[in-house]
């Protein structure tokens, strides 16, 4: 063993002193070293800061894309297209009242002394005291001396009130006051696929005349 290493002594040859400027440029190059270092770790910090903040901003956006849109959404039967498709009446017009439009396929159906009917044609129930399933159009009860609330209107240039009977349902009420003061009622039965642009156009085209009679209760 000792043979060995006084051979491999011998081949590098003398160990010498390290010289002042070997010393300085080793010194030079552990400096410049560190400085790469440091350069590559702040590099590299700031490239996964911009990474994690794309992956973020990927996310936000993957997931932005995704949600489901509320804005175009709205609840069933507040459609602004017209679905009561009103035309033009021409058939014969009953004491009290005279009218414009029905809805298609619906008949001016009875009158008495305070109440118009309009119901679909051939509807089973003739009873004009009878509203269920049907329109009916009189005026304000004279033993009801409110001013009718609700959502206001205009109806042929006069106030209208639109509102809902205390029973609920698809029922809507448009009131309409006349020149005298007195309102027409016109209750519609089932005003599901009515919009307020439909019952204003419908109560526009209600005329109240002189042999209309306000009823009682």
């Amino acid at each position: 063993m000792m043979d060995l290493h006084h051979r491999l002594s011998t081949i590098a040859g003398p160990a010498g002193d390290t010289s002042a400027q070997q010393a300085d440029a080793d010194l030079n190059r552990g400096k410049r070293a560190l400085r790469r270092r440091r350069a590559f770790q702040g590099a590299g910090a700031s490239v996964f800061a911009v990474a994690a903040l794309a992956a973020v901003v990927a996310y936000g956006t993957t997931n932005q894309a995704a949600a489901p849109s509320h804005q175009a959404a709205g609840p069933a039967g507040t459609s602004t297209v017209s679905t009561a498709k009103l035309v033009a009446y021409h058939g014969e017009q009953l004491k009290g009242f005279t009218i414009d439009k029905v809805p298609a396929g619906w008949e001016l159906q009875g009158v008495n002394e305070s109440v118009l009917t309009i119901a679909p044609i051939g509807f089973k129930d003739k009873e004009v005291n009878s509203f269920v399933g049907k329109i009916a159009v009189m005026l304000q009860s004279k033993d009801d001396k409110r001013t009718p609330s609700g959502t206001n209107v205009t109806v042929a240039g006069r106030p209208g009130v639109i509102n809902t009977p205390t029973d609920g349902g698809d029922t809507r009420n448009l009131w309409v006051q006349q020149p005298n003061g007195i309102w027409l009622l016109a209750q519609i039965w089932d005003a599901g696929d009515w919009t307020t642009a439909d019952m204003v156009e419908f109560g526009a085209g209600l005329h109240v005349t002189k042999d209309a009679v306000q009823g009682v209760g």
